[in-house]
């Protein structure tokens, strides 16, 4: 008897392995709880290390992982200090923080800009400002150009 198999996980379309002597499985990906009998096997055996092998070997064109969602970034200030960090140059850096803050934040304050670098709002604020990089759309309130 074939106790294992590389399936198509009903939810996300991703191939695993599921074991088929249980009546459910849930998707290693996606959490999704689905039944064994309903599953769409693409290959059986009797031993796990075979089915696994059969996973890393199986044709990809005919089962191609699906294309992931774009999805909302868990800490989009987290990913825009990332960014700022990893650009060089004091122009590029600045409006990398100020079309950031203006996506994440709509308009943006000295005291945004201290949450991410503490001390620095101010002069990083009249940096921009200088640079014509931000306008004030209203008082200490701030956006990209």
């Amino acid at each position: 008897m074939n106790d294992f198999g590389i399936v198509l996980c009903d939810s996300c379309k991703r191939k695993r392995i599921a074991d088929l002597r249980y009546e459910t499985s849930a998707c290693p990906y996606c959490n999704a709880v689905s039944e064994t009998k309903g599953m769409k096997i693409l290959f059986s055996a009797g031993s796990q290390s075979e089915v696994r092998n059969a996973l890393n070997s199986i044709d990809s064109k005919k089962y191609p992982e699906p294309k992931k969602k774009a999805s909302a970034d868990p800490d989009p200030l987290s990913t825009l200090v990332y960014r700022y960090e990893h650009t060089s140059g004091t122009a590029e850096k600045l409006t990398v923080l100020a079309e950031g803050l203006t996506l994440i934040k709509d308009g943006f304050t000295e005291n945004d800009v201290d949450e991410l670098f503490p001390g620095e709002g101010e002069r990083i604020i009249k940096m921009m400002i200088s640079a014509d990089i931000i306008i004030e759309i209203k008082f200490g309130t701030f956006r990209i150009v």
